[in-house]
C-alpha cells in the first residue's frame, strides 16, 4: 500500500579509515542504507569494542504522499522557509501535496512511520492562497531579477518544485526520485510545467565583529545535489529571511565568523532536466 513504481540506484564510497559506505535505494524493493556510526560510552575505558566502527541496516521504500505524513512534512517545510514560515500556511501547502497522492514520493521506512525525505511539485496555476502568497514572497526576494522572474510567472506554466529530507539521509536518494517525479508529470493531466522553482536551503558566513564584511563569502548549500542543479538554472537570486531571529550559527565557536540562514532560488527550464539528472548520477556515482 503507498508504494512508488519501479527504480533503484546504488553508490559506494571510502571513507578515510577505509571503511565503506553504502546507499542503495528501491521503489518498489526494499532498499538497505549501511551506516558507519561510532558508538562510545563516554568513559576512557581500554575496551576495544568502545569506539568501534558498527554497520548499523536501515530499511526504507519509496512512497505516495498519504495523510500520515502531514506533521512530518509539515515540520520539513517551516524548516525550509526558516523564520519566513509564519507568512504562509504551511498548513494549507501540505493539504495540496496530499491533494494530488499521484504526484511526488516520500521516503519512510514503512507506511506508518515519518518520511525522512519528500519531492513533490505544485502549479502555480493552482487556485490557492498560499501558492499565490509563495509567488508574491519569491518576487518580493528577486531584488533586481524580480521583473524577470514575475513575466515568467505570468506568462509560462511554471512548477514549485520542493525537495526535502532530514539531514542524514544521503543524496544518492534525490535521483530515484526526481526521475520518478518527473514520469508522473508527464502521465497526468495539468502538470505540462515549462519552467521548475526550487528554493535551496543554504548557510552563508557572516563576518565577526572586527572582520570586513568583503572578507566572508562562503555560501554553502544544505543539500549538496543542488550546488550541481545550479550548473543548469535559467535565472539564479539569492535571498535573506525577512525576519532572522536565531543568531548566526557558530558565531561563538569560531572565533571570527559564523554561518547565517540564507535561500537560493534556481529557476530551471524542463530541457535540462535530463542533463540535471546525468549530472546527479555522475557525481553522485550511482
Amino acid at each position: 500500500m503507498g508504494e512508488k513504481r519501479p527504480h533503484a540506484s546504488e553508490s559506494e564510497s571510502e571513507s578515510e579509515s577505509g571503511s565503506s559506505h553504502r546507499t542503495e535505494s528501491r521503489a518498489s524493493d526494499r532498499g538497505d542504507r549501511e551506516l558507519n556510526s561510532k558508538q562510545t560510552d563516554g568513559s576512557d575505558s581500554d575496551d576495544d569494542s568502545v569506539g568501534s566502527n558498527e554497520i548499523v541496516n536501515v530499511d526504507f521504500e519509496f512512497f505516495d504522499p498519504q495523510p500520515i505524513d502531514f506533521h512530518a512534512m509539515k515540520r520539513m517545510f517551516e524548516g525550509s522557509f526558516g523564520d519566513d514560515s509564519d507568512q504562509f500556511n504551511t498548513s494549507a501547502l501540505v493539504d495540496l501535496i496530499l491533494s494530488q497522492p499521484e504526484i511526488g514520493s516520500t521516503v519512510k521506512m514503512d507506511d506508518d512511520s515519518d518520511p525522512y525525505a519528500f519531492m513533490t511539485v505544485l502549479s502555480t496555476r493552482r487556485d490557492s492562497e498560499v501558492i499565490t502568497q509563495l509567488c508574491q514572497y519569491l518576487v518580493k526576494k528577486a531584488g533586481p531579477k524580480a521583473p524577470a522572474l514575475s513575466q515568467l510567472l505570468d506568462t509560462h506554466h511554471v512548477g514549485l518544485l520542493f525537495s526535502e529530507r532530514v539531514i542524514n539521509m544521503p543524496p544518492q536518494v534525490v535521483v530515484p526520485m526526481l526521475r520518478m517525479l518527473m514520469t508522473e508529470i508527464k502521465k497526468a493531466q495539468g502538470f505540462d510545467f515549462e519552467y521548475f522553482v526550487l528554493v535551496c536551503s543554504m548557510y552563508s558566513e557572516v563576518p565577526g565583529d572586527d572582520e570586513p564584511a568583503k572578507a566572508c563569502e562562503m555560501d554553502v548549500f544544505v543539500h549538496a545535489e543542488e550546488e550541481f542543479m545550479e550548473e543548469f538554472a535559467h535565472l539564479v537570486f539569492d535571498f535573506k529571511f525577512s525576519r532572522l531571529k536565531r543568531v548566526a550559527e557558530a558565531r561563538n565557536t569560531f572565533a571570527d565568523a559564523g554561518l547565517a540562514p540564507s535561500r537560493r532560488c534556481l529557476v530551471i527550464h524542463r530541457s535540462k532536466i535530463d542533463s540535471i539528472l546525468a549530472r546527479l548520477e555522475d557525481v553522485l556515482e550511482l
